[in-house]
């Protein structure tokens, strides 16, 4: 890993610790592109004094990374939603994960992505590390009922559940997200992976990815 990537691992890491000890620290007590399926285990709880709805679970997914459908690795995570509603009548829904991954042989998360100036190309199985991170994205077209439960609690999942048949996401508009990964596994040759985007209410996902966990 070069003292670069140690650099933007540190900055985001510090970064999204910041975001655990201010206003959102109630939204961190767990804690992309790619999304989780499977619950094991759930609790709510409303907080009135900030407005503020919370949903804890624990999910176990696959993960892809920008090799079209391509999974690298499996994640087990505590994932943390967070609802707080807009003064347009929306929603801005963001979800804090804190987790583990274990690799899957094949393409590394970055091996497909031509604008990433440094990464891998394959990956081998059984590796693990950790990652952290958050996605927030505003959610149209429903109403928040906190009474509901959520049965594989993808954020596709929590949404349908959560604001009902007629609320969508939008994750090409007002979104942002931020997820580290990283493994201190000697046979890597990439150590740390920076998956990092976001979107303006204009339009138009940019993402400015770094490293990769990757063999080779």
């Amino acid at each position: 890993m070069t003292k670069s990537l140690r650099r933007i691992g540190a900055v985001l890491g510090l970064g999204l610790l910041a975001l655990c000890t201010t206003a959102a620290a109630y939204a961190c007590d767990s804690g992309h592109r790619g999304d989780h399926d499977g619950v094991l285990g759930a609790r709510v709880a409303f907080h009135k004094s900030h407005h503020l709805f919370r949903y804890t679970t624990t999910i176990a997914s696959p993960d892809t990374g920008t090799c079209a459908d391509n999974v690298w690795a499996n994640d087990v995570a505590k994932r943390t939603y967070v609802v707080h509603k807009n003064r347009d009548g929306s929603y801005r829904l963001t979800a804090f994960d804190r987790g583990t991954f274990t690799t899957v042989a094949g393409q590394s998360p970055e091996a497909c992505n031509s604008a990433n100036p440094k990464h891998g190309s394959t990956v081998t199985a059984g590796i693990k590390g950790h990652y952290l991170g958050f996605l927030s994205e505003n959610i149209t077209g429903g109403t928040l009922n906190k009474d509901a439960t959520c049965v594989g609690c993808s954020r596709a999942a929590f949404v349908a559940a959560f604001f009902g048949p007629n609320a969508h996401e939008n994750l090409d508009k007002n979104v942002k997200y931020v997820y580290v990964y990283s493994s201190r596994d000697e046979s890597l040759k990439y150590h740390t992976w920076v998956d990092k985007g976001y979107a303006k209410s204009t339009g138009g996902l940019k993402t400015s990815d770094r490293g990769d966990i990757a063999t080779a």
